[in-house]
């Protein structure tokens, strides 16, 4: 019992790493869509090395999606303004984002729920 919760706690470590590794990369060149295009498909392409199953390819597609359209419905009405918008007032790069975030956001939520358990 206690190797799997080693396990998932090291696994919620990298998924924390990653996390905070694309949020930096967002925050540093938001400014930059054709740079931080790429630098999300790499960061999705090594996500995908780590965890790489049907969910994960169907969350990224689900999040790409519908975050990217209530984005677009948000800053047409000026709910908030990106602030190098290319395309229906949002960055080229935000569908890439919020694949991204979504399956990180669900496997961390994971990760913990199966840490909580074992420790029960």
């Amino acid at each position: 019992m206690k190797t799997k919760t080693k396990k998932l706690e090291k696994e919620f470590f990298y998924e924390m790493m990653l996390f905070i590794v694309t949020v930096a990369v967002v925050a540093h060149f938001y400014r930059n869509n054709f740079l931080l295009t790429i630098l999300l498909i790499l960061l999705w392409g090594i996500s995908i090395i780590w965890w790489h199953t049907k969910r994960d390819a169907k969350l990224f597609i689900t999040g790409a999606i519908f975050g990217t359209a209530i984005e677009i419905i948000c800053t047409h009405f000026g709910v908030w303004q990106y602030g190098n918008p290319t395309f229906l007032n949002v960055p080229v790069w935000l569908p890439m984002a919020w694949g991204v975030f979504i399956v990180m956001i669900v496997r961390a939520a994971d990760t913990l729920e199966g840490i909580w358990r074992a420790l029960k």
